[in-house]
């Protein structure tokens, strides 16, 4: 490959050989920078190497932070930094292909198709704080494109001058980090041929009081997200959605859960 890639991941309260991520990316030849945000020893420092960055977090402080040490952690200021979740199938041929649409787009920052069950994840839509799911990349343009972090390939060179905002610690840091890349004009396209399959946590409701817990994270990032947008429409959309989870989880995830 003529880009240098640079992995980042996250890991919380897992050994490294049970992440899915981590098993597809460790033979790739790529340097990856493992960020551990788990509060008790994983035994994770043992996968210490040349290639292989342990970065210990010293419990969790959250992705933000997190991706912050990690794109601090990373010298060389040419090539792309991809971000993963530590539960992704990452194909062999990833790097490969997101080099080739690269060359194709000149993007500084490219999304990947990440499916669920239900179809697109990502790239997605979004209007003011308002998300949606598309069912052709045909929808999208550079003022509505917006996408998860997971797969995303970054420009190096953008760190020079940003960094993640620490006032989010799971949700919506990956819509944020893209509306502040729009403001900068920065180019961000559609990696059409790289694909990825993922699993959404957040829907699943066979633990209430997990996702209980997961909500009540969602909610402050998604608040923060909606002040931070600014004007009446966005504080209402936004509490609008916040009601529309809580429903879901304390009274139709408890139906579902029985």
């Amino acid at each position: 490959m003529s880009i240098n890639f640079f992995a980042v991941m996250v890991i919380y309260n897992r050994n490294l050989n049970d992440s899915l991520s981590f098993s597809s990316l460790k033979n790739t030849g790529v340097e990856i920078f493992v960020c551990d945000n788990s509060t008790k020893d994983m035994k994770n420092s043992s996968f210490e190497s040349e290639r292989v960055h342990i970065l210990s977090m010293g419990g969790n402080v959250g992705l933000s932070k997190a991706y912050n040490k990690a794109v601090e952690s990373i010298d060389v200021r040419d090539g792309y930094i991809c971000f993963f979740d530590d539960d992704t199938a990452v194909p062999e041929n990833y790097f490969a292909l997101m080099e080739k649409e690269i060359e194709k787009t000149g993007a500084d920052i490219l999304l990947p198709c990440v499916f669920d069950r239900n179809g697109y994840m990502s790239p997605c839509k979004i209007s003011g704080v308002s998300v949606s799911a598309i069912s052709s990349l045909e929808e999208l343009n550079e003022d509505n494109i917006s996408g998860i972090n997971s797969g995303m390939a970054v420009k190096a060179e953008v760190f020079k001058a940003y960094r993640y905002d620490e006032n989010y610690f799971l949700d919506f840091i990956d819509h944020k980090f893209l509306s502040d890349m729009k403001k900068q004009k920065r180019k961000i396209a559609a990696a059409k041929s790289v694909e990825l399959k993922q699993r959404f946590s957040a829907n699943d409701f066979s633990d209430i009081k997990a996702a209980r817990r997961r909500f009540a994270v969602f909610k402050k990032d998604y608040s923060l997200f909606c002040r931070q947008a600014g004007g009446l429409k966005n504080k209402l959309i936004g509490a609008l959605v916040i009601a529309k989870r809580f429903i879901n989880i304390n009274f139709i995830g408890r139906l579902r859960s029985k």
